[in-house]
């Protein structure tokens, strides 16, 4: 599946609300940030800055939304556009993300989300500066396309028989939260407890889900294992325990394994490499809702 993603620095910044310390546009200073990968442009060369920062950029947000694609074809969206702000603070450092009126709001938040990784992975920034010689804060702003053909989308959504399918658990304390999959788009919450089943809200998507709390720190609890629960259940007369793994890790495969109690052990009863062979499986009802 392609994918193209435009990205251009605007030289400019609206006037925005002030802040505690002063917010400079790129008119206003003399020298521009040194980016990574930019270190050899001068850093009056205000032009060639930009174009750095928005190639860089570029490149790093294309790795972060890796998986974007697959949004724009649920929500059957050909193109999406989003305007984003953030600020390079004196001290070298990427804060103050935000979106802009007029943005598509998968893509805002799928961008804004990526860049604050970003913005933690980056070693700090050069910042820019005054004829003075003085450190300041720049505020920048720069437009985000993204454009799938919808017509040469080469996968088939899996079809369940069922409106509902649980795509990994979450737990806390006594709680369990399902994280479900409704009729193959958006994303539903519901608490388990004593056997009770309470609705807690809808998602339009995976990014919006893990910008919410309490999910968003339960994720990160267990990311570093790259194995989430899925749920559990009974096949006659037996128990048996669904995992997916490398959910979040995107350099490893995806695959799913269902396991069963023997001689007081968990064991690994089969593995699946891809969800259609799941799907067609005995052990796919296992998920089903």
């Amino acid at each position: 599946m392609k994918h193209i993603l435009y990205i251009i620095i605007f030289l400019f910044a609206g006037n925005l609300l002030a802040q505690e310390q002063k917010l400079y546009d790129v008119s206003e200073v003399r020298e521009m940030p040194i980016f990574p990968n930019c270190e050899e442009i001068r850093p009056r060369n205000k032009k060639k800055v930009s174009e750095c920062i928005s190639k860089t950029l570029t490149t790093l947000l294309s790795s972060k939304l890796k998986g974007f694609e697959n949004v724009m074809y649920e929500n059957n969206l050909s193109e999406a556009y989003a305007m984003i702000q953030f600020v390079i603070s004196k001290e070298g450092i990427i804060h103050g993300i935000q979106e802009m009126e007029g943005s598509n709001p998968l893509l805002a938040e799928a961008a804004v989300l990526s860049l604050d990784q970003i913005s933690q992975e980056l070693p700090p920034i050069r910042p820019a500066k005054l004829r003075s010689g003085e450190s300041v804060n720049l505020r920048l702003k720069f437009p985000l396309r993204f454009r799938v053909d919808l017509n040469s989308a080469n996968f088939d959504k899996i079809e369940y028989p069922v409106d509902e399918i649980v795509l990994f658990s979450l737990f806390e304390k006594d709680y369990r939260y399902e994280i479900r999959l409704f009729n193959n788009k958006n994303i539903k919450v519901y608490e388990l407890k004593d056997e009770r089943e309470t609705y807690l809200g809808r998602f339009m998507s995976m990014n919006e889900l893990l910008r919410s709390e309490p999910y968003r720190s339960l994720v990160e609890e267990v990311k570093s294992s790259d194995r989430f629960f899925v749920t559990d259940g009974e096949l006659d007369n037996e128990n048996y325990e669904v995992y997916i793994i490398n959910l979040f890790n995107k350099t490893k495969p995806v695959y799913v394994e269902v396991l069963k109690e023997v001689d007081g052990e968990k064991v690994i009863v089969e593995e699946f490499k891809k969800e259609l062979d799941f799907s067609n499986s005995i052990y796919a009802p296992l998920i089903y809702r």
